[in-house]
């Protein structure tokens, strides 16, 4: 957020914007049907996706939603705690499981 905002104001008209999208299953199927099965439980970000086990990817992908909900949606406005936006995302998930 913090370079968007500085782009806003000093680079405005000089700087493009590139869409780096996670990995998708298109990019991983020829390895296998393992990777496949990989990228379903770890994701596509680089770090989760190729770490050396599932522990790892998911201590990343744990650091991961901490950041997004304690520094990259307040930014965007909501002054939601942290902790509660958490919460409220267990709640999704479980409501997703059970269905």
């Amino acid at each position: 957020m913090d370079l968007l905002q500085q782009s806003a104001e000093s680079l405005a008209g000089r700087i493009a914007y590139l869409e780096l999208t996670p990995f998708t299953v298109r990019e991983v199927e020829a390895h296998g049907t393992d990777s496949v099965d990989r990228l379903w439980v770890r994701g596509g970000f680089p770090d989760s996706y190729l770490a050396p086990d599932d522990s790892a990817s998911f201590g990343w992908r744990l650091a991961f939603i901490r950041t997004y909900l304690e520094r990259d949606i307040p930014a965007l406005g909501p002054r939601v705690p942290a902790e509660t936006l958490h919460r409220f995302w267990q709640m999704l998930a479980n409501s997703q499981v059970n269905c």
